[in-house]
């Protein structure tokens, strides 16, 4: 009876502590893994910037008049990146608002406006500091330029996140006419998403980074812009054309400038 009473109570008391275990696992495995909108980008390398070859297809591709808009991509170069989580669609105007419920500060610029304002679009109208409270107060932080470029393009430097052709009907650009004439609602262009699955990184709107506008190693070109006074966005907007939707692009704007065509999205240490 005692041999029987003891391994009955070794029994019990595994299956509690394997319960306890099993429960500890849990909660750190959810607390590990990020929420379904975050998608993790894996380590490794990738291409980042255009080559001389590609701004010349740009500019024959689209008419341009000089290369020297795209030479700030170049050139192209191998950029080795931890592991990290980045949003799978652009901050909305609900979460935002969310965010101002719980810190008060300044309504976004264009909150009342109606081209602006409904609650599925990303948010506009926000500084760049703003766009780094927020993502701080959802314990995040804003993408680097490279971050953000591999999870727009994958691995195989194309131009677009579904490829290497402009598509107007995979994002919301400028010339569609369609009826997302200003900002669309996330997750809009299915087939417009990138080889990792993240939506919305050609068009809808730029996306602030964490970095300065300054020249990568090896480039050239002469730029009186580069410096610490403009933050590089990525992806283009509602109000570029293709050739500014490309995930190579580098765009740059004064951080304390809100514009409604600028957002942006979180990142997050694996």
């Amino acid at each position: 009876m005692k041999l029987k009473f003891a391994i009955g109570m070794a029994t019990i008391l595994f299956g509690i502590v394997f319960s306890f275990s099993l429960k500890a696992v849990s909660a750190e495995v959810e607390g590990s893994v990020a929420n379904p909108d975050m998608v993790l980008i894996p380590g490794g390398t990738f291409t980042r910037g255009s080559t001389e070859k590609d701004i010349q297809w740009v500019a024959e591709k689209f008419f341009s008049a000089t290369l020297e808009w795209y030479r700030d991509e170049t050139p192209a170069h191998e950029v080795d990146l931890k592991a990290y989580y980045i949003d799978r669609y652009e901050v909305t105007n609900v979460e935002f608002l969310k965010f101002r419920e719980a810190v008060p500060g300044r309504n976004p610029k264009f909150m009342d406006n109606p081209r602006f304002n409904k609650l599925r679009h990303p948010i506009v109208g926000i500084a760049w500091q703003e766009a780094v409270d927020y993502c701080r107060w959802a314990e995040k932080r804003l993408p680097t330029e490279a971050e953000w470029e591999k999870a727009a393009r994958g691995t195989d430097a194309r131009h677009y996140p579904w490829g290497n052709e402009p598509d107007k009907t995979k994002s919301n650009v400028r010339g569609l006419q369609d009826e997302n004439r200003y900002t669309a609602p996330i997750g809009d262009y299915e087939e417009g998403k990138s080889p990792f699955g993240v939506h919305d990184m050609a068009g809808n709107v730029w996306e602030w980074t964490s970095d300065w506008y300054q020249p990568y190693a090896g480039n050239k070109q002469e730029n009186n812009l580069y410096g610490t006074s403009l933050k590089v966005i990525k992806g283009g907007s509602w109000h570029s054309n293709m050739d500014l939707a490309r995930s190579a692009i580098r765009g740059k704007a004064i951080p304390y400038q809100p514009q409604n065509y600028i957002g942006f999205r979180c990142a997050r240490d694996s």
